[in-house]
């Protein structure tokens, strides 16, 4: 799930590559071993199932809220298991299929597959079995409505997304829609309706952010994602000009989709969305800065004003509806 992908560029692990299939446990330059079932955890990229399950949680929350409907504690925990079940199937099938280019890239060389220490068999059974199990979990604990939402966030991140990443840089804008749709996993697990309008405003958020955050990232690693064939908007337009203003365009969409999302009607509820708008207006002035001067620094910066809006944003739609 491309939220997943959110925090890719982020190693999982200093393990140096390997020249092939090893035994486990797994070796390590300084003499030391890991254990054969981290990098099993590797392919789950656990960080970014964690901000999965963060915005599972806000739609779980904000549904009863809005909907006024009740859900025990153990639809609660289902969900949550479910959903990282089946959004780390995603992300360990997103590897498989990626392995041979993965080892071209610094940045994902070290990684269980690329690396050798784990064959591509394992990473498969793994991933297939993480979304069967998940899928029938989410299905028969929950809802079959989040059992749909989530096979197609699965689906459209495994045999859409991925694939198109070597073949156009559109690939990045389709990427957005499995990235959000957790949201309507929970929204739909909390009884809401899979094309509530309220559950896709909330899904809207997670969509536009991704433009920024993914933009900063295709910058920073334009030079690897080319060396690895794969397609991104900074190869083809390599001044960063698009880019740019794709962050921007995002960025500035989120200052009123977030006020709509956080829904005044006090003064405290406003006071709520004038902050979810000073969030939003720091990650668009990030993506100006980045389209005036395309550097590095800039990009980094963007990237973390857009790891810092996401939970914030997130946290403010709870506030907003503990709030009368």
């Amino acid at each position: 799930m491309s939220t997943a992908t959110t925090i890719s560029h982020e190693e999982q692990g200093a393990i140096p590559p390997a020249s092939g299939p090893v035994s486990h446990p797994t070796a390590k330059s300084d003499g030391d071993y890991i254990p054969w079932w981290k990098d099993y955890l590797a392919l789950t990229k656990p960080r970014i199932t964690l901000m999965i399950l963060l915005t599972v949680a806000v739609a779980l929350f904000a549904a009863q809220q809005i909907l006024d409907t009740t859900i025990g504690g153990w639809v609660w925990l289902h969900t949550l298991i479910a959903t990282a079940m089946i959004a780390s199937s995603a992300s360990t099938l997103n590897q498989w299929f990626e392995r041979e280019r993965d080892q071209l890239m610094p940045r994902t060389m070290r990684r269980p597959l690329p690396s050798g220490r784990l064959t591509g068999f394992e990473a498969a059974t793994f991933g297939w079995l993480l979304v069967v199990l998940g899928s029938l979990y989410l299905g028969l604990a929950v809802n079959v409505n989040a059992m749909a939402c989530g096979l197609a966030t699965w689906f459209v991140y495994c045999w859409v997304y991925t694939p198109l990443k070597s073949v156009t840089w559109w690939n990045t804008a389709v990427g957005t829609l499995p990235g959000a749709l957790p949201v309507m996993i929970g929204w739909t697990a909390a009884g809401g309706g899979p094309f509530d309008s309220d559950g896709w405003a909330i899904t809207w958020i997670v969509i536009l952010w991704q433009f920024p955050h993914f933009m900063a990232i295709a910058w920073l690693y334009r030079e690897q994602y080319a060396r690895a064939g794969f397609r991104m908007i900074t190869n083809d337009e390599p001044t960063g000009v698009a880019a740019g203003w794709h962050a921007i365009i995002g960025a500035v969409a989120l200052v009123p989709l977030s006020v709509i999302v956080l829904s005044p009607v006090s003064v405290l509820t406003w006071g709520i969305a004038l902050l979810g708008v000073l969030a939003c207006w720091s990650q668009a002035m990030a993506s100006w800065r980045f389209l005036k001067d395309r550097n590095d620094k800039t990009a980094r910066k963007l990237l973390r004003a857009s790891l810092v809006y996401l939970p914030a944003i997130m946290m403010l739609i709870v506030l907003r509806w503990v709030l009368p």
